[in-house]
């Protein structure tokens, strides 16, 4: 029979063995939870990254230099894997893909981006900019923020503006000096109705073609001529297939950065911050790398073959005019709201 100093002695131990192992599965479980969190903070993420230009074009060194200060700045978390040359399709399938997950990010021509969110047709307005500076300065701006969030109910982050640089003409049939040369010209243009509008407003019979079928496109005859900028059109070679260059500078060519939304949310705060400062890190860089090309360019386009001519005060104001058709519709697909800051912006 134990008796009662006994009984309290036991009672005692009994309590104090609880205690312990009370207090060693509550520091089991706060190791747990830390263990947990170390699994968090070290898990990757990858970036599948699309793009439709040629590796030999400043955009695959544009999107080199994302991945690289991306990787650095993850400290390994976040992987980027470039994909080239339409390898993961045309850029509105690009867009398709990025949509639904199956792509992570592209940059591709803001005019094809048109068909998913119509803010974005104010950078489709031909002769918008007088030069690369104001450019800068809208797309930085509150009104190319405001056109960037609109993407969010299409499931797309909007992260900035990379650019292409200014469109010029080019075609396989004769000098354009003038407007009257465009007529009749089977015309090559990007898939957007108003870019259809206002270059059949020129004379032309305007077509969409991908661009990834661009350079087979002139090749066989299908389109006699297309704009680009001039870095496109040197690293696509499309020197080879078209024998006339008119410098019109008609058309600024954004490249808006794109992300899938849920992929962006589902990234933790402060990866979010490292994408966002490597897209505008970024964009610096792309941006004298679009300088440099274009003044490097015209001179190889040259040596190629091509023939280039500039429009003169008149006749490239003659082309104003004339593409001035699409004004009015883009403001309705835009808003009007937007349209008239964008308006305001640019004065």
């Amino acid at each position: 029979m134990i008796k009662g100093k006994k009984w309290g002695t036991l009672i005692g131990a009994m309590m104090l063995v609880l205690l312990l192992a009370a207090c060693g599965n509550s520091d089991e479980g706060d190791a747990s939870e830390k263990d947990k969190g170390t699994d968090d903070d070290k898990k990757t993420y990858v970036i599948k990254a699309g793009h439709a230009a040629s590796e030999e074009h400043f955009a695959q060194a544009t999107f080199e230099k994302f991945k690289e200060l991306v990787e650095e700045k993850s400290d390994g978390q976040i992987k980027v894997e470039i994909y080239p040359n339409g390898q993961v399709g045309g850029e509105r399938e690009m867009i398709e893909a990025l949509q639904i997950g199956n792509l992570t990010m592209a940059a591709p021509s803001s005019s094809v981006v048109t068909a998913f969110s119509p803010s974005m047709f104010l950078w489709d307005l031909p002769f918008l900019f007088k030069d690369a500076s104001m450019a800068h300065a809208v797309l930085d701006g509150d009104v190319g923020q405001q056109v960037l969030t609109d993407l969010e109910s299409v499931g797309i982050k909007g992260l900035g503006y990379w650019e292409n640089g200014f469109r010029h003409i080019m075609n396989d049939k004769k000098p354009v000096k003038k407007l009257e040369d465009m007529k009749g010209l089977k015309f090559r243009t990007l898939e957007s109705q108003q870019q259809i509008s206002m270059w059949n407003a020129t004379g032309a019979n305007a077509t969409p073609i991908a661009f990834t079928e661009l350079y087979s496109a002139l090749q066989q005859g299908t389109v006699d001529g297309a704009e680009s900028p001039l870095a496109l059109m040197y690293a696509q070679k499309f020197q080879e297939v078209q024998k006339y260059l008119t410098l019109s500078g008609h058309l600024y060519s954004p490249w808006p950065v794109l992300m899938n939304k849920e992929f962006f949310d589902s990234l933790p705060a402060d990866l979010q911050k490292v994408v966002e400062e490597a897209v505008n890190e970024t964009k610096e860089v792309n941006r004298q790398l679009s300088a440099d090309d274009e003044a490097k360019s015209l001179k190889l386009l040259e040596d190629g073959g091509m023939k280039y001519y500039e429009l003169s005060v008149d006749e490239k104001a003659r082309f104003q005019e004339a593409m001035k058709v699409v004004y009015p519709e883009i403001s309705k697909l835009a808003g009007e709201e937007i349209y008239e800051k964008l308006m305001e912006a640019i004065k």
